[in-house]
């Protein structure tokens, strides 16, 4: 039998994630009334039924899980805050993750362009980090602006970060960001370790 406190760690997760789920993933819902929803518990709980089918693991109910499973939610905690930050995370991550492209940048419009998206001194940050993916992240070779691949690849990797510490926080982090994105299956390049390092330097310090 589950603690209510254990069931509360599960659902502020979801309520989190509800509050910010993005619109593409409710697409006949008006943004009005999206909008509307996140802010009501009734609103929510419509919402997470709309959305169960996509996301199983996290509009589950914690009485499904074993206590294991409840301890690695609990110990995943931290990244909480990092997910009301999605796109500073997809910068974060998305930069690091590329950083061997973005070092061989010569085109001065790409660096302008490039380091106006990251800000100065994340740019920086990148350039001098010894850290590098084991392999290209697919995304690269995708076609579209750079500023728009790196965002889109920080996002798989945040994802990635997130199923390590549990299945309902990659699922969160999917549902924060478009759906649209999910299609092309990239996987992540960056380890867990690297990439929650990256995020602790660069978006919780």
């Amino acid at each position: 039998m589950f603690l209510p406190e254990d069931a509360q760690i599960w659902f502020n997760v979801q309520v989190e994630t509800l509050k910010r789920v993005h619109s593409s993933w409710v697409p006949d819902v008006p943004i009005e009334l999206l909008t509307q929803a996140r802010k009501l518990p009734l609103g929510r709980r419509w919402l997470a039924k709309r959305l169960s089918a996509v996301s199983p693991v996290l509009f589950g109910l914690p009485a499904d899980l074993d206590s294991e499973a409840l301890e690695k939610l609990k110990a995943a905690s931290w990244i909480a805050p990092l997910v009301a930050e999605p796109m500073e995370c997809a910068l974060e991550l998305g930069s690091l993750a590329m950083a061997p492209t973005l070092r061989t940048l010569v085109n001065r419009p790409e660096v302008v362009k490039i380091r106006g998206a990251l800000g100065a001194e994340r740019y920086a940050r990148i350039l001098a980090s010894p850290v590098a993916p084991a392999q290209p992240p697919a995304v690269v070779n995708e076609p579209g602006e750079l500023v728009d691949k790196l965002i889109r690849c920080g996002a798989a990797e945040f994802a990635g970060l997130a199923d390590s510490l549990h299945p309902a926080w990659g699922e969160s982090v999917r549902l924060t960001y478009d759906r649209s994105w999910w299609f092309n299956g990239w996987s992540p390049s960056l380890s867990a370790a690297a990439a929650e390092s990256c995020l602790r330097v660069g978006v919780l310090h």
